[in-house]
């Protein structure tokens, strides 16, 4: 699905500058582009995996798991956060002449996603992705001429590169590691495909697609708009009230309502599938009793959302501690580990090095981002508390 990270490329590149911000994207669409390659190969390899904890256990038994626990499944537990932080964020915009609260629209969001909630299949949930695509790309394509073309927002002077606090640096680079995205779920999806082994190509294409338009969207974000606006806000909520800022903010709601129920949906797998293996079953999930189970993870779920999008509704903070927390994991580190485990003896020499610097490279840029960021969120809420 096209990134919701979109929505913090003008204020990754203000912190960054654009000597520092265009190498950054160009080496997460590589690292994508490579990311596929790694899960495509162990799908392939390991053709009845559907879970993330499974290619940890294959590779290094429990310890494999216990990591895999640790980094990707505590990501997993934090991505619903920032779906349901940004449909608040969107419906606020769009209903801006009712100034609606952040606990109204935040509850609102709450009784939406709950009955797209309940939907249990995977494949029903991901057809969805399509309408959330669209939805984006309206956002992206209003907000981009909104930026251009409007007369009434004021140039602002760019730099080559930003000399900025440390902490503010690490969070925009791991707000463009989340644009990049979403390998946490991959496997669920690679598993469902007749051909496994082609999904690097799909990988590929995706990549290659979001790139051009998170260079369009960044660029132009950043000349137009320099660096004097909240970083912490989606640029759809930055920009002027009217009739153009209600278009962006419901193609962004439509995105991350489907995109909230997807991770919901996965988030309410994840749970079940590490405290009740039992209900791992389809069919017990199918009985009444199991549907009740269902529904009350898909509860606890959205009421932890909801709190944490209203005591920390800092968009891009939040975002980057995410991608902080398990996406550098689940993207580079753990699958060059299993790889190196599994199949290193079909690698070639080169490729084996490549892996050794991703792993170190991914878990200390992982450490320096759950630091920056948790220093950056309790640095905003003490501001404006």
């Amino acid at each position: 699905m096209f990134g919701l990270g979109t929505l913090t490329l003008p204020a990754d590149f203000a912190r960054l500058g654009w000597a520092v911000a265009l190498p950054v994207i160009g080496l997460c669409a590589l690292g994508m582009l490579y990311s596929g390659v790694l899960f495509g190969r162990l799908a392939t390899h390991l053709p009845s995996t559907r879970a993330f904890d499974q290619l940890g256990s294959a590779a290094f038994g429990a310890h494999g798991k216990r990591m895999v626990y640790a980094t990707v499944y505590l990501t997993i537990l934090f991505e619903p956060v920032i779906f349901h932080l940004t449909c608040m964020e969107s419906l606020q915009q769009m209903l801006y002449s009712a100034s609606v609260s952040q606990i109204a629209a935040g509850s609102l969001v709450s009784l939406i996603i709950f009955p797209l909630g309940l939907v249990q299949g995977i494949e029903e949930v991901s057809a969805v992705a399509v309408l959330g695509t669209v939805g984006m790309l309206l956002a992206v394509i209003t907000a981009t001429y909104k930026l251009w073309s409007f007369q009434h927002i004021d140039l602002t002077p760019t730099e080559l590169v930003h000399h900025g606090r440390f902490n503010t640096t690490l969070v925009a680079i791991m707000d463009l590691v989340f644009t990049y995205g979403g390998q946490v779920n991959w496997m669920r999806y690679i598993t469902g495909m007749r051909h496994p082994s082609q999904f690097k190509y799909a990988a590929g294409v995706t990549s290659a697609f979001m790139t051009v338009l998170y260079v369009i969207m960044g660029s132009v974000g950043y000349y137009r708009l320099g660096s004097i606006f909240d970083f912490s806000r989606p640029v759809t909520s930055i920009l002027p009230h009217d009739a153009w800022n209600v278009v962006m903010n419901a193609g962004v709601f439509v995105h991350c309502i489907f995109a909230y129920q997807i991770n919901l949906n996965v988030w309410a797998d994840m749970v079940l599938h590490v405290v009740a293996p039992s209900m791992n079953d389809s069919s017990a999930r199918g009985t009444a009793s199991g549907r009740l189970i269902w529904a009350a993870v898909i509860v606890v779920g959205i009421a932890f959302s909801f709190a944490v999008s209203v005591f920390f509704p800092f968009f891009s903070i939040v975002m980057a501690l995410i991608a902080s927390i398990g996406d550098l994991a689940a993207a580079y580190a753990l699958p060059a580990m299993f790889n190196l485990k599994l199949l290193g003896h079909q690698m070639p020499s080169w490729e084996k090095l490549v892996c050794y610097i991703i792993i170190p490279v991914s878990l200390v840029l992982s450490g320096l981002g759950v630091y920056c960021s948790l220093a950056s969120l309790i640095h905003e809420f003490w501001q404006r508390h």
